[in-house]
């Protein structure tokens, strides 16, 4: 186990890094407090997301952003698009808006 300050850490952030990457413990002092370095999973990410709904948001997204990592997700969004003159409707007079507030 390392136990390191935080200056030391940020001063050799790499090197910890790689530590903790080969199966080292690094704890990490700052004031009265302690912190361990501890690599995520990809569980870690998808928490709470069912593992029947999970997918790789990548394969969706360029940006991997954690919303397209779930197919509900997905799925509604394909839905909207398939039915994309569902989704908005364009209000042009204030008869319309009355109407549309009335209806609601």
């Amino acid at each position: 186990m390392k136990i390191v300050t935080s200056r030391e850490f940020r001063d050799n952030q790499k090197m910890y890094f790689d530590l903790v990457d080969n199966n080292e413990q690094v704890i990490v002092k700052r004031k009265s407090r302690a912190y361990k370095l501890v690599p995520v999973t990809d569980d870690d990410m998808l928490v709470d997301i069912p593992k029947e709904y999970r997918c790789d948001p990548y394969e969706i997204s360029p940006s991997g952003d954690m919303f397209w990592a779930d197919k509900r997700n997905v799925e509604k969004v394909k839905k909207a698009i398939e039915n994309k003159d569902q989704i908005a409707v364009r209000l042009e007079s204030a008869d319309d808006i009355t109407n549309f507030l009335e209806s609601l």
